[in-house]
């Protein structure tokens, strides 16, 4: 009798499906959020799955089974030879997670690094074998371990069974723009999984991620730098407060070669370390994070200018270099000229207008080197502060390394060189806008603004420039 009674609580076991039934009937079944889909909750846990489809997750729950270890004796790599699905196990630093407690393709398992402490001496093979096939769900954050992207590290926290402990004070729910310029996404928005290409993202420059001299560096506390020493120029981060030294509230921006890496990187511009800055890019993985890469306009501040913008708002400051003036009462500095040459910087006249014109081609191409800069401008009383100016350059040979738009305050010596978001197309004297040029860091300062120009022996070009202008809101 006490059999039949016994069969019969398995076959209702079974045919019901419940999880609750005790583990000495049959296996419990694969146990995944609706739809398979988790939000990182300890309520909805992200699956295995989930993060081998490349979730990124920062300090959430994941669930899954445990299936093995990786064996370190042999490589510090999860392949084939490394994975190992029996126990006991010799490691007792490491897991294999599963979507499936039957997973033994290590190519669908994920390895999570167990810190140690009361989470490996509850959690690790070595010490309890019959840890395997056990489902938890593990509080964590996709970083790169043994070779694979798809990886648990900065384990915090563990629950057996599918979910996680919601016992936990609850995340602050993600609220934001629309990735428009006028209210781009936040930080926060970005690292929640936004999507979008093309859209405006804003947050303070914080620091940068280090290369890996072994190459497959990740956002992680390893690379993660919050300061401006020895700073990769393609990369910052950023995150939604300035003095922010949580990596895991931080992105990764990708910089393009050019004006705008120029511009912002914090290796030429350690200055701009807590600066608010608002990108224009594609929102996608970048270091193993949910990160922005290729940009194509930025902003100081918490607002975009939207590409094609050639026109600074607010009041007049000052216009310099107009087409229909017949002199100018700039100041030309010439810090390398040759003798073949008696001029670098002029003001010219063709057709009835003039332009500022650089050059250091007489007969052949020379080194040299000049500044022409304005007379003092005052910028007490403003707040944003914009400049633009027009300009053409038809052979382009060292222009775009050599010369440039330069800055400094009144009473300083040095200059500082900031970035020209457009330059002119090559092959013919056209001129374009040069974009708008963000000033407001001087705001409230006196500044002289000019232009370098740069040439060698093999490279010296005509740099042409006109209708100057700084514009401010007070």
């Amino acid at each position: 009798m006490k059999k039949i009674s016994l069969y019969l609580s398995m076959l209702v076991c079974i045919l019901a499906g419940l999880a609750s039934c005790s583990e000495d009937y049959a296996q419990p079944p694969v146990i995944t959020p609706e739809g398979g889909l988790g939000d990182g909750s300890a309520v909805n846990p992200f699956t295995a799955t989930q993060v081998l489809n490349g979730t990124t997750v920062r300090q959430g729950w994941v669930t899954g089974y445990i299936v093995g270890w990786v064996n370190t004796g042999i490589s510090n790599a999860l392949d084939s030879q490394t994975a190992t699905f029996t126990t006991p196990a010799t490691v007792a630093s490491n897991l294999l997670l599963a979507a499936s407690p039957d997973e033994k393709d290590f190519e669908k398992c994920i390895p999570v690094q167990v810190p140690t402490g009361d989470l490996r001496a509850a959690l690790n093979l070595k010490d309890n074998p019959g840890n395997l096939g056990k489902q938890v769900t593990l509080k964590a954050s996709t970083e790169r371990y043994f070779g694979k992207n798809e990886a648990l590290k900065s384990l915090t926290a563990y629950k057996w069974g599918n979910q996680g402990d919601s016992t936990e004070e609850p995340d602050t729910p993600v609220t934001g723009g629309n990735g428009s310029a006028d209210a781009p996404f936040t930080i926060g928005q970005v690292l929640a999984g936004q999507t979008g290409n093309g859209v405006w993202a804003s947050g303070y420059i914080v620091g940068f991620i280090k290369s890996n001299p072994d190459g497959a560096s990740s956002l992680n506390e390893q690379w993660a730098t919050f300061s401006a020493d020895d700073a990769q120029p393609s990369n910052i981060m950023l995150a939604d407060s300035p003095t922010e030294k949580d990596y895991t509230k931080c992105t990764a921006v990708n910089l393009p070669t050019g004006a705008i890496r120029a511009a912002i990187n914090l290796k030429d511009n350690p200055g701009n370390l807590g600066k608010q800055v608002t990108v224009k890019g594609d929102l996608t993985k970048y270091f193993g994070v949910n990160g922005v890469k290729n940009l194509t306009a930025f902003a100081w501040g918490g607002k975009g200018e939207e590409q094609g913008s050639t026109t600074p708002s607010g009041d007049a400051i000052y216009s310099g270099l107009e087409e229909g003036a017949a002199s100018i009462d700039w100041t030309f500095d010439n810090i390398n000229m040759p003798s073949s040459l008696t001029y670098i910087w002029s003001w010219k006249e063709y057709n009835g207008k003039h332009y500022l014109n650089g050059s250091a081609f007489a007969s052949v191409a020379v080194e040299a080197e000049a500044i022409a800069y304005s007379p003092v401008v005052d910028l007490a009383g403003y707040s944003k502060i914009s400049l633009t100016f027009d300009h053409a350059a038809k052979f382009q040979t060292t222009l775009r390394t050599l010369c440039g738009f330069v800055i400094r305050e009144q009473g300083t010596t040095e200059w500082k060189s900031i970035a020209i978001p457009t330059w002119p197309d090559s092959g013919a004297w056209t001129f374009v806008s040069a974009g708008v040029i963000d000033l407001s860091a001087y705001a409230g300062k006196k500044v002289e603004v000019g232009f370098k120009y740069g040439s060698t022996a093999s490279g010296a070009d005509t740099w042409e420039i006109k209708n100057l202008k700084i514009t401010g809101s007070k």
